[in-house]
């Protein structure tokens, strides 16, 4: 196979598209793990159209915690391969021969600024188009010996990425660096979301499920076990929600954790909540489910254009997060969201829950999700961005320390329809 970048979509002759190519555009991406998250779904959502494209999509992820993880069928389904690479000791070497036995035209890599390491293997395999994608804000306080090695990641993916995206503007000041619009490299691209799978009912019936009576709220929280997410917070916003009258169930779907399972069912008993608080692991039904929930809660701290409030938004489900520079993004340009201090107690959470609720009347969840299918979040704007970048042609590339700047624009949006 010719080690060059997939070949354009366009005929330069005739300005038409041939359709895909004869050759498949080769794509080794990068993740943590295939599992039902945020990132993953976004990433698998796109697979359909790249796929119909052209492109030939292979998977590493840096988890021996899953192997391949729940999501590696739908990979599989479109022609592509999962392979773990755990993150040891060993990842260079393997990472390298995976490389040069694959030879991809692509990798692209969502691993924030770990990044840094698996471009330079890249860079050293001569893969010609090497992605950087960062996923979130990245805001954490981090001490000296994890700053240190941020810094020489981040050199490392300045030295050796083509192309540095983010998910929103925030993604990339805290996740890559604040001054990112002087790097010409650099583009917000938003996420998109599969409509057909947020339609696709649920087996469940949520509120029987839960033994919820008629009247009372359902309030969904999507996303992983993992601190930052604060899944904790439910509990003593059902309290405080019952202290108002208003009796409700928490239903936490998402990844799982021990660790942070125990201290979710640990903060339901201390506020008198354990039979309202209810975990139901990984789904693969998350539209389903959500379309049946009353309301969305997201306390998550940490997050860059978060997926678990655009698809509750995207059905016209009411929604309740944190005050994140990607929830203010997603707020300005849809309806449906109630913004919440990061450090608010519960009660003031409860109290955003009762008035998210009371305005939902307002919301006609066959036009939300019409509005979201004309915005700049939908999942055909993020794939032709996607396929632009994966066929440009790498005569037009130089080393990453001498690309010019660009004429066209630093985001990549669909048209408000």
């Amino acid at each position: 196979m010719s080690h060059d970048a997939c070949p354009p979509t366009t005929d330069p002759a005739t300005g038409v598209d041939p359709g895909p190519p004869a050759r498949p555009c080769r794509l080794l991406r990068v993740v943590g793990e295939l599992n039902f998250g945020g990132t993953e779904l976004r990433i698998v959502d796109l697979l359909p159209r790249l796929a119909a494209a052209g492109v030939e999509p292979h998977f590493v992820t840096l988890s021996d915690r899953i192997g391949p993880g729940p999501l590696a069928a739908a990979v599989r389904r479109y022609g592509g391969t999962v392979r773990p690479v755990p993150l040891d000791a060993r990842l260079p070497g393997r990472f390298l021969r995976l490389l040069r036995d694959l030879r991809p035209d692509v990798l692209h890599a969502d691993c924030a600024n770990f990044s840094g390491a698996l471009l330079a293997l890249a860079a050293l395999a001569g893969v010609p188009t090497r992605v950087a994608h960062f996923r979130s804000d990245d805001n954490q306080h981090r001490g000296a010996r994890r700053r240190a090695q941020r810094w020489v990641l981040g050199r490392l993916l300045q030295a050796s990425a083509t192309d540095i995206l983010g998910v929103s503007p925030s993604a990339l000041t805290f996740g890559y660096r604040p001054s990112w619009e002087a790097d010409p490299r650099c583009r917000v691209v938003l996420n998109g979301l599969d409509l057909d799978r947020l339609r696709r009912p649920s087996e469940i019936d949520l509120r029987v499920a839960v033994g919820a009576a008629p009247g009372e709220l359902l309030c969904l929280t999507v996303g992983r076990a993992s601190p930052e997410k604060r899944r904790w917070l439910l509990p003593p916003i059902v309290a405080e929600l019952r202290d108002r009258g208003i009796p409700a169930h928490a239903v936490l779907v998402g990844p799982s954790d021990p660790a942070d399972d125990a201290r979710v069912r640990a903060a339901a008993a201390e506020a008198g909540v354990p039979d309202r608080v209810h975990l139901f692991g990984p789904r693969d039904d998350v539209g389903g489910l959500l379309s049946q929930a009353d309301v969305v809660v997201h306390p998550s701290l940490l997050e860059g254009l978060p997926g678990s409030v655009l698809e509750p938004v995207a059905l016209g489900v009411p929604t309740v997060a944190a005050d994140l520079p990607g929830v203010r993004y997603i707020s300005e340009h849809l309806p449906g969201v109630v913004i919440v201090d990061t450090e608010a107690p519960a009660a003031r959470w409860a109290e955003a829950v009762r008035r998210a609720v009371e305005d939902r009347a307002g919301l006609d969840r066959a036009e939300a999700t019409e509005r979201f299918a004309r915005s700049i979040f939908s999942l055909d704007a993020a794939a032709e961005v996607h396929l632009a970048l994966y066929r440009r042609q790498p005569a037009r590339r130089q080393p990453a320390a001498d690309v010019p700047a660009r004429n066209e624009s630093r985001t990549y949006v669909g048209s408000d329809r």
